[in-house]
C-alpha cells in the first residue's frame, strides 16, 4: 500500500519552498504540478526530484488550458485551440499543436499533459461549440500528444457549457466528444462546478453520482480519472474532500493546497481499511502511464524542441 503516491503536489517557481518538495518526493508521491518556471528550471526540478525519489521515476504534470506558456514562462504561444478552425485543415493543425505541445513538454521533463479541454464554446480553451467539431479536433490533439510522447487528460466532465441542462440534453452535445475520446483517454478530469440537473448537493469531482453513476455506469468509461487540481477548486475542507473523491472514484489527487495533510488523511482512510483496491489500482494505473512515456519516443533537447515549436504555429 502506497497512499502517498496517489497524490501529486503543486510546485510554483518563487512560491514554493524546494525542501518542502524534496521531502515530498521522499515520502513517495506519484509526481507534482509544477507552474512558474523557466523550461530550464522546470526540466532541473524534474531531474532533481526522480533522483531524491524512493521510486527512481516520477510523473511530472503540466497543468494547462490549451498552451505550455501557462505554466512555462519562456514556452512559445502556439495558436489558439479555438482558431484552429480557420487553418487549411484544422484536423492537421490541432495534431500539429498537440505533437509540439508534447515535445516541449517532454523536453522539460514533463510527461502528463493536463489537457485538452473538451467543452463546448464555454472558454477560450475550446475548440469550438459544435460537438462534432470539438471530437474531431480534440481527437486529433491527442493523437500529436501521444505521437510526441506526453499522456494526455480530457476534462473537464461533463461538460461545464452544460452546468444548467438536463441529462437528455447533455447526451447529444456535452457527452459527444467524451463518448467518441474515450478510447483515446489516458484520464479524465471532473469539473469543480455543481451540476443540478444530475447532483444538486456536489460538485462533479465529489459526486458518486457523477463519477461512478454517469462516467463510469452510463457512459461506461473504463479508464483513470484524476481531480480537478485542489488549489484552484471551490473546496471548504481540503483532506475530507480528497478522501470523499476517492471513494467516488477519482484515482489521482493533483496539486491540493497542503500536500502533506492530504496525504496524512488518506493513509488514516487506508488504516482503517478503506481504500485498498483504489490505490491499488492507482499505483497499477502509474506504472502502466510510466512505461508508456518510456515507450515512446525520446525527449528532444530543450532548444531543439522550442525552436521546432517557434517555426510552425506560432501566434
Amino acid at each position: 500500500m502506497k497512499p502517498a503516491r496517489i497524490v501529486f503536489p503543486r510546485f510554483c517557481f518563487g512560491e514554493s519552498s524546494f525542501e518542502e518538495a524534496a521531502n515530498l518526493a521522499r515520502r513517495g508521491v506519484g509526481g507534482f504540478c509544477v507552474y512558474g518556471g523557466t523550461a530550464q528550471e522546470t526540466l532541473d526540478f524534474t531531474r532533481r526530484m526522480n533522483d531524491i525519489s524512493p521510486y527512481g521515476r516520477l510523473l511530472f504534470c503540466a497543468d494547462i488550458g490549451e498552451d505550455l506558456s501557462e505554466i512555462i514562462t519562456d514556452a512559445p504561444v502556439l495558436a489558439s485551440n479555438l482558431s484552429l478552425n480557420s487553418f487549411p485543415v484544422p484536423q492537421d493543425a490541432a495534431y500539429r499543436k498537440g505533437n509540439l505541445t508534447a515535445r516541449m513538454a517532454r523536453a522539460a521533463g514533463l510527461d502528463w499533459v493536463l489537457a485538452p479541454v473538451v467543452d463546448l464554446g464555454y472558454s477560450s480553451a475550446a475548440f469550438g461549440d459544435d460537438p462534432m467539431t470539438v471530437t474531431r479536433l480534440a481527437g486529433d490533439f491527442i493523437a500529436g500528444l501521444s505521437n510526441g510522447g506526453a499522456l494526455n487528460c480530457v476534462k473537464y466532465f461533463p461538460g461545464v457549457s452544460g452546468v444548467l441542462k438536463t441529462l437528455a440534453q447533455m447526451e447529444d452535445a456535452e457527452f459527444v466528444p467524451y463518448k467518441h475520446v474515450f478510447r483515446r483517454a489516458d484520464c479524465i478530469m471532473p469539473s469543480d462546478m455543481t451540476f443540478p440537473n444530475i447532483d444538486n448537493d456536489n460538485q462533479a469531482m465529489l459526486s458518486d453520482k457523477m463519477i461512478k453513476g454517469l462516467l463510469k455506469k452510463r457512459l461506461n468509461y473504463k479508464g483513470c480519472v484524476v481531480s480537478f487540481p485542489l488549489f484552484k477548486a471551490r473546496l471548504r475542507y481540503e483532506e475530507a474532500s480528497a478522501v470523499k473523491m476517492l471513494h467516488c472514484g477519482v484515482e489521482d489527487i493533483f496539486a491540493p493546497k497542503n500536500a502533506e495533510t492530504v496525504i496524512d488523511a488518506v493513509e488514516r482512510e487506508t488504516d482503517k481499511g478503506f481504500l485498498f483496491d483504489e490505490i491499488t489500482r492507482a499505483v497499477s494505473n502509474h506504472e502502466m502511464f510510466i512505461s508508456k512515456v518510456n515507450a515512446g519516443p525520446a525527449p528532444m533537447d530543450l532548444k531543439d524542441a522550442f525552436s521546432l515549436a517557434c517555426q510552425s504555429l506560432e501566434k
